[in-house]
């Protein structure tokens, strides 16, 4: 016959004193993450309408044309272009 072997029960247990705010208490306060989080993932599950998802491919297209439309790069931009204006005048 095997002997029973004595368990320490209590070894892993951890005992927190100030367990902080419940989930109820933190849900409630707008500025929480928990609330937070909630919030962000009822109004990512919401339906758009059709005609919602029109406006908003309408919106980043026209952002996208006047990204286009800018200039972009810093001096080193600015001066290649007028290298390249000046040999065209050369030229």
């Amino acid at each position: 016959m095997s002997r029973v072997k004595k368990k320490r029960s209590h070894t892993n247990q951890y005992i927190f004193e100030d367990a902080g705010p419940s989930k109820g208490e933190r849900l409630a306060n707008p500025e929480s993450y928990e609330s937070r989080k909630k919030k962000a993932l009822a109004e990512r599950k919401k339906k758009r309408s059709v005609y919602q998802k029109e406006l908003d491919k309408q919106k980043e297209e026209q952002q996208k044309q006047s990204q286009d439309n800018r200039p972009r790069g810093g001096r080193l931009a600015d001066k290649i272009r007028k290298m390249n204006a000046d040999k065209k005048d050369d030229q």
